[in-house]
């Protein structure tokens, strides 16, 4: 029998999302303070004498790697990432914070056009986050794929259109490019990052950054940049808190992100995950119970056959993916039923 989620799971879980969610572990078990702003709930700025904050809002085409880049950036594996497209649906914030500053990282589904959009269905959070995103932001970053040969040399149109003159004008926007551990010559790294920087349909860039989302390298110096270009401004989250999605949300998406991963073609796709059961144990662990439904059982088995089946294999690689979010350990279990 599969478990609806209770409200009371997210009152009596504070105690570990507190632990799991801040900088120190030796935090009170009577501090209600969550790690995530729940739907609907109000937040009004944490005001701090000398402090300062950076929203960057990161824009790229679908699969560019923004959400590994930020999973990167605030070192937990906080944004659900694959390696097919639209696995970000909706815009995410995930926040990090260092001695006086918190940097505040925007994530966004990847650019399409309306005639994409109503092509596969997409929800409208494909049209509509973008934009959010860049009327809140104080920099934005471009994220490129240094390894598509096809698109390398110029940004998006998709991406141009919404750069307005005016956003242009008021924010500052740098060239992020990404995946550069995958191009072997590096001199060709240098003539697309000349082509990108030199167009005439390009936005001036304030500074360019070649890093792996993957690996990691460049993505220090990518982060110091920010932290140094950070404004004195209250920060708008307490210290603790790392993104405003609920762990909830984080193993449901987590689960899919790996079906993603896994299955092949547009498979994954047709699958419904729903987060059946949630339990913060005792001890800080998590009890969760995933349900993967198929549209019938021929997909079912698909998942399901054999001794090594595929939904074991997703069970231990979203496992994993949860402890680097939660920091805890976390006991998964995956329930794959089918319609007919």
């Amino acid at each position: 029998m599969l478990f609806t989620i209770e409200r009371y799971a997210i009152r009596v879980s504070a105690r570990y999302l507190r632990r799991c969610f801040s900088n120190s572990v030796n935090i009170s078990t009577n501090d209600s303070q969550e790690f995530a702003l729940q739907v609907n709930e109000n937040h009004t700025s944490i005001h701090r004498e000398a402090e300062k904050s950076l929203k960057i809002a990161f824009l790229g085409a679908p699969n560019v790697g923004k959400s590994t880049l930020v999973n990167q950036l605030v070192k937990r594996s906080v944004c659900p990432v694959s390696c097919k497209v639209h696995t970000t649906q909706t815009k995410a914030r995930a926040i990090y914070c260092e001695g006086d500053t918190q940097l505040i990282f925007m994530d966004t589904p990847g650019m399409v056009s309306l005639a994409e959009c109503k092509k596969f269905k997409l929800a409208d959070s494909f049209k509509t986050d973008q934009k959010a995103s860049l009327n809140m932001a104080d920099i934005i970053g471009i994220v490129q794929d240094a390894d598509n040969i096809y698109t390398r040399h110029k940004i998006d149109s998709n991406i141009l259109e919404i750069l307005t003159e005016n956003i242009r004008n008021k924010i500052p926007i740098i060239l992020i490019i990404n995946k550069v551990d995958r191009v072997k010559k590096k001199d060709i790294l240098l003539d697309f990052v000349y082509s990108l920087t030199k167009s005439k349909k390009s936005p001036n860039f304030n500074d360019v950054f070649m890093i792996s989302g993957l690996t990691g390298d460049g993505v220090d110096d990518l982060r110091t940049y920010l932290l140094d270009s950070a404004k004195p401004q209250a920060w708008e989250y307490e210290g603790h808190i790392y993104t405003e999605n609920t762990c909830q949300d984080i193993i449901w998406q987590t689960v899919r992100a790996k079906l993603l991963d896994i299955l092949p073609n547009e498979v994954p796709y047709r699958l419904e995950v729903k987060l059946e059961h949630f339990d913060p144990a005792p001890d800080d662990s998590v009890n969760a119970l995933v349900s993967i439904m198929c549209p019938n059982k021929r997909i079912a088995r698909l998942l399901t056959r054999g001794q090594n089946n595929r939904v074991h294999q997703i069970a231990v690689m979203a496992e994993q993916e949860l402890r680097h979010a939660f920091r805890t350990s976390v006991r998964l279990k995956l329930a794959v039923k089918s319609l007919i």
